[in-house]
């Protein structure tokens, strides 16, 4: 049976106001200027640290204030990402189709800690074999390690028969890495330009063409 593995925000969970929301409570508490949606989509994806530490050197912040920031962000995203968890439409149905056709995982730059609950509120999480994600401690984890590591753990020999999905170069970037297939979505936080110049094997647009593009095209 072959293996399909995905990304959390902008892949199963739109996570586009808890993030918003915890890290402009953090930038206030800090004195600094809240961000909006537009500055901010372009960060998500990689480890939090270097999200922010992206975000603040390109407003010309005091990257200093960087162990504060993510400290605060962690504190206020934690209740809120499970009080406003929400998915994109068609995602649930998307799951259903595959659950019992491949085996199914997930894999995260999001510490684990906070990922499985979110997966458990939303009702994804019964169906995933693994849910890999960094510690908390260790958020610069790669996502060709975190990748590397649901492939062990699983115990895929074969990584070829393995389709690793999301809406991140670095999840793409991480597929090719580790010699799965490829599939990015066009309803993430990525954009096709950077889906299209990572070298995606496949696109997709909404959640009910996964399944055919798997079989026909991978």
């Amino acid at each position: 049976m072959r293996t399909v593995l995905l990304d959390v925000d902008g892949t199963l969970v739109n996570s586009s106001r808890p993030i918003l929301g915890a890290l402009n409570t953090a930038l206030t508490n800090l004195g600094l200027a809240e961000v909006n949606g537009a500055d901010l989509w372009k960060h998500v994806g990689p480890p939090l640290q270097q999200a922010l530490d992206s975000l603040l050197r390109r407003r010309g912040d005091d990257v200093g204030l960087l162990p504060r920031l993510m400290d605060g962000y962690r504190r206020a995203y934690q209740p809120m990402s499970l009080e406003l968890a929400s998915t994109y439409p068609g995602v649930r149905k998307m799951l259903s189709s595959l659950d019992g056709r491949f085996r199914l995982g997930v894999v995260t730059s999001k510490p684990r800690a906070y990922a499985e609950p979110i997966l458990v509120r939303l009702g994804f999480a019964e169906m995933m074999e693994v849910i890999e994600g960094p510690d908390v401690s260790l958020e610069t984890e790669p996502k060709t390690v975190t990748l590397a590591r649901a492939l062990c753990a699983m115990a895929i020999d074969d990584p070829t028969t393995a389709v690793m999905v999301g809406d991140r170069r670095h999840d793409i970037e991480a597929g090719h890495a580790c010699s799965t297939r490829t599939v990015g979505v066009t309803w993430g936080f990525g954009s096709r330009q950077e889906l299209e110049d990572a070298h995606a094997e496949a696109l997709i647009d909404s959640p009910d063409e996964l399944v055919g593009v798997i079989h026909d095209r991978l």
